[in-house]
């Protein structure tokens, strides 16, 4: 699960990128495709071929658990497909189309695409979180969770920016910048790095806050696991050093996400 929330995190900041590019794409689109480009082929090859692969196992397994809530997550499943088709379009389009293109109708129509794109994943993002995790976390068997793990487990690019950059480089550029906004002149200038504006800091504090949680539900939910086994004084005491150590690990991170960004 904690995986999964990560994919979530990574796909947030290329969302963010993606929706700050597209603004540029008419005035700027030398410098703003290349990087739109990157950032969709990221999305096909890890979000689309791994991520969601990885959550229709999830699904797969809440339908033999418990098909009722299955059903009401039937949506979130057909929604894998269309995001993936309306990525490939994307990035189809962007390939093709010239500067000329992108400077006149054509750079109009993608740029409003690419924003309902982002908007439309975000939405799907958060009915996920509220509706799939939460409730695979609360019927999935410990066997159900082994059986999830025991393929193949890559790891998102774009938890690692190093790693990014292999394949993204250009996107990985970007995502290495705190504070990003794009001048007439395809350069990051001094004053909008100092003053962000108001999106960009919310959509900050969102991550953050989402991050934070989920580190502090990964925590608790750990809590009652220990606690749920002690059967013995000294099992009780071996739980308390547990608890002891992931809370210091938990506080750890907590207080260095900000420094993450």
């Amino acid at each position: 699960m904690k995986m999964l929330r990560d994919d979530h995190a990574g796909l947030s900041r290329v969302l963010r990128e993606i929706d700050a590019q597209q603004t540029a794409l008419r005035s700027m689109p030398e410098t703003a495709r290349p990087v739109l480009v990157e950032a969709m082929r990221y999305i096909l090859v890890y979000q689309h071929s791994v991520h969601h692969p990885r959550e229709d196992l999830l699904f797969a397994k809440i339908r033999d658990r418990e098909p009722s809530l299955y059903r009401n997550m039937h949506r979130l499943v057909m929604e894998h497909r269309i995001g993936q088709e309306r990525a490939e379009m994307l990035a189809r389009d962007l390939a093709r189309a010239t500067p000329a293109q992108l400077r006149g109708r054509a750079g109009v129509r993608i740029a409003k695409q690419l924003h309902d794109y982002v908007r439309h994943t975000r939405s799907h993002m958060r009915r996920e979180e509220a509706v799939f995790y939460t409730g695979a976390a609360r019927v999935l068997k410990a066997s159900d969770w082994a059986t999830i793990a025991s393929g193949p487990m890559p790891r998102d690019p774009a938890g690692n920016l190093i790693r990014l950059a292999e394949r993204y480089p250009k996107l990985a550029a970007r995502l290495a910048t705190p504070e990003r906004m794009v001048t007439g002149h395809g350069e990051q200038s001094a004053q909008s790095q100092d003053r962000p504006d108001i999106r960009q800091r919310a959509e900050v504090v969102a991550e953050l806050f989402g991050e934070a949680l989920h580190e502090t539900a990964d925590f608790v939910r750990a809590g009652f696991t220990d606690l749920g086994g002690v059967r013995s004084p000294a099992g009780a005491v071996r739980a308390s050093f547990s608890i002891g150590a992931r809370s210091f690990r938990c506080a750890s991170r907590l207080v260095g996400l900000p420094f993450r960004r």
